[in-house]
Order: structure tokens, then C-alpha cells, then sequence
């Protein structure tokens, strides 16, 4: 098994849309535009997993301005990146990540994490990453848990799912 992580690229979004298909709800999938959008403006923000040249995750981010009160709408989905991503922030927000089915369970998802945390920590003065996970989510959200990240507030309602469930905003501190 051959497993090489990369940055996106436009070409790739068929295979990243199918991703998010298979990783989120119908109603909480992100559009193609945003897509195309996050790797334009910030290309070493987002990676691809390919395992035997098929595209089997993604993580993208943004570069925040790192703020103690969270403006909320922030995290909206389908929010454009170019509106709040700042080369300058000190503060990277995982937008999104997901890993299709058959490959979940088997550390790609951690292994997509560090990648990127490693490569925009090598480049960019991060001192904090900070993300949202709904709060049925709860294999994500242990992970985050056990890798040092704390909840520091809840957005009621925030994910448009069958159950309308809340996102738990969470944050690391390097």
C-alpha cells in the first residue's frame, strides 16, 4: 500500500467532493466553489491523502487572526475563505477534514492532522489551532481531546443535520 500525502489541487476536486460526500451529511457538505476557493487562496493549507493513487482524504485550513472572543459566524459553512484568511494570523483553523469510509479507523485522519500542522507550523508563526466538531461526533472529538485540544464554547444549533446539533469549538494552544 502506497500512501503520499500532498497539497490540492483544482484539478483534484472531484475526488475531494467525493470525500465530503461520504464523510459529512448531505446538508453540512461544502460546495465545489469553497472548494476551489481554499485552494486557491491558501494551496499549503490543503493536503490530499492518495492510498494506491486514490484520493482518500483531505484536511484544508486557514490562517486566523487569533482572537479570545470568537466571532461565530467564522466558522459558517461555506463561509469564503478570502473574507477571514490572513497570512499574518497566528491561529490556524481546520476548515475541514475528512476521510472516506474504508479508511477510517486506521489513523489517516491523525496522520492528514500532523502533516499540515507540521507544515504550516514550518512555515507560519502559528500559536494556536483551533476547529469545530459537532457534538455527535464523538470519534472526532476524542481525538481532539486526547491530542490537547479544549472545548471553549458551543455554537446551539450550528450544524444543519437531521438533528440540528451543536458545534463544540475547540482550541490548542502550541
Amino acid at each position: 500500500m502506497k500512501i503520499s500525502i500532498r497539497n490540492a489541487e483544482e484539478s483534484n476536486i472531484e475526488g475531494i467532493l467525493l470525500v465530503e460526500h461520504d464523510s459529512f451529511h448531505k446538508d453540512i457538505a461544502e460546495s465545489r466553489s469553497v472548494f476551489f476557493d481554499r485552494i486557491k487562496v491558501f494551496p499549503e493549507g490543503f493536503l490530499l491523502m492518495e492510498i494506491d493513487g486514490e484520493i482518500a482524504g483531505y484536511i484544508s485550513s486557514e490562517m486566523w487572526e487569533y482572537s479570545e472572543n470568537i466571532d461565530t459566524d467564522r466558522f459558517r459553512l461555506n463561509h469564503n475563505i478570502a473574507d477571514i484568511h490572513r497570512t499574518d494570523g497566528s491561529e490556524l483553523y481546520i476548515s475541514s477534514i475528512g476521510v472516506i469510509k474504508k479508511y477510517r479507523g486506521k489513523g489517516y485522519g491523525k496522520m492528514l492532522f500532523s502533516e499540515l500542522v507540521e507544515r504550516i507550523g514550518s512555515s507560519y508563526r502559528i500559536a494556536s489551532i483551533i476547529l469545530i466538531v459537532s457534538e455527535n461526533w464523538n470519534a472526532a472529538r476524542k481525538i481532539y481531546e486526547n491530542n490537547g485540544f479544549l472545548e471553549i464554547q458551543r455554537i446551539n444549533g450550528f450544524f444543519e443535520d437531521d438533528e440540528n446539533s451543536d458545534a463544540i469549538v475547540m482550541r490548542k494552544y502550541l
